[in-house]
């Protein structure tokens, strides 16, 4: 399994929920690579990783993805994971686009909107 080694993606929550939302202004372009040519699809988990490599937990309608990409945006792989269950409705989520009136706007230098912090459930 690709990311089966990363704590935060194997199922660790409380705590490390709010470590990578709060990571999302450096993370942001390895989602958004990720993300890119879906945006329903959102993350649902995250984690920087030594080299400047970033996992994410990846949710396209039902279906689960482990995707590996360069911090600077680059996808290296992806992995489809049909073993893993859709994320929580209350599961922090970023989104592409503001699907939620309480979505909170994660933005980058000079305040450019990067996505959205919200859950799959709203």
């Amino acid at each position: 399994m690709l990311l089966a080694a990363i704590g935060l993606l194997s199922g660790a929550a409380g705590a490390a929920a709010q470590e990578w939302t709060g990571a999302l202004p450096a993370l942001a372009p390895a989602l958004r690579a990720c993300l890119a040519g879906d945006p329903p699809g959102f993350a649902t988990a995250a984690e920087a990783l030594p080299g400047g490599l970033v996992a994410a937990r990846i949710q396209r309608g039902s279906t689960m993805e482990d995707c590996l990409a360069r911090a600077s945006g680059e996808v290296l792989r992806r992995q489809a994971r049909p073993d893993l269950p859709a994320a929580a409705p209350s599961a922090p989520a970023f989104f592409l686009e503001r699907r939620c009136a309480d979505a909170l706007r994660v933005e980058g230098p000079g305040g450019a909107v990067l996505g959205w912090l919200a859950y799959p459930g709203c």
